[in-house]
């Protein structure tokens, strides 16, 4: 019996969380096909432009899937892993386990400026994979601007995400190759996001379940994410430099910026 106290959720669940922690890389991977690009990009392009970073901090950690190469390729580092959701938490949990005090987990809202409690400031690099499109614009700019006084001076920040083109016809396309990305996986015998939940939820039991709904609230992001050039400005009003996009494909995106 797995029992644990994340936040305001108690979980008391008999999990096989290799078995869900496969489920879940398997179903993200089905919407990213470049997944593992993404977390390999992200890793050098922290090492070539700060060496060897010992403050990290994930925005929207989920399951800890970047945090891995993250702690393998600086194992001076201490990186924090931030979210909302009590249930990836726990799955976080397992698989950063042999990390230590390392890999530290703490749950908090990132609509909120609170979330920085906890943090040993200033950070060297804060980073993030498909998890901040889930903010409602308003958020994501006063993210920024947190973030900014979060992170010492020359310190980077990276975000794997959506982001949207600002030609419908282009976003059609791009919706369209990715249906057909999709299939593929589908194929596979990935779960999609809604069957991934529903089974999840099922192991879970409906009391956690109601809980975790009511801990998140309602959706407030834009699914496909705001346009490049939208973050792009944002981030520099909020005081970053040598603002830019590192690497795209289609409606995925990797971008930041040096504070």
């Amino acid at each position: 019996m797995a029992q644990g106290a994340i936040g305001r959720v108690t979980v008391t669940a008999e999990l096989d969380y290799a078995h869900w922690l496969n489920r879940w890389d398997r179903m993200q991977a089905r919407y990213l096909v470049a997944r593992q690009e993404r977390f390999d990009l992200i890793v050098r392009l922290l090492r070539d432009a700060l060496g060897a970073p010992t403050r990290i901090v994930d925005l929207g950690c989920g399951t800890g899937s970047l945090m891995v190469p993250i702690l393998e390729a600086f194992p001076q580092a201490t990186v924090y892993g931030i979210d909302l959701d009590p249930t990836l938490l726990l799955l976080a949990r397992t698989r950063l386990g042999r990390y230590g005090p390392r890999a530290r987990l703490l749950q908090a809202d990132l609509r909120e400026a609170a979330w920085r409690e906890g943090l040993d400031l200033p950070l060297d690099a804060a980073v993030s994979a498909t998890a901040l499109h889930w903010l409602s614009p308003s958020h994501l700019a006063a993210l920024y601007d947190c973030l900014a006084q979060a992170l010492r001076p020359g310190a980077l920040f990276l975000n794997a995400d959506h982001v949207a083109s600002e030609s419908p016809a282009v976003q059609t396309a791009w919706e369209r190759q990715r249906a057909l990305e999709r299939a593929k996986a589908t194929g596979q015998g990935a779960d999609d996001w809604d069957g991934f939940w529903q089974a999840y939820g099922q192991a879970l039991g409906p009391d956690l379940c109601r809980e975790r709904r009511q801990l998140l609230g309602e959706w407030q992001g834009v699914e496909e994410g705001m346009p490049l050039a939208w973050h792009l400005d944002a981030l520099r009003a909020s005081g970053f430099t040598a603002v830019d996009c590192f690497w795209r494909r289609d409606c995925d995106a990797i971008y930041g910026g040096v504070r």
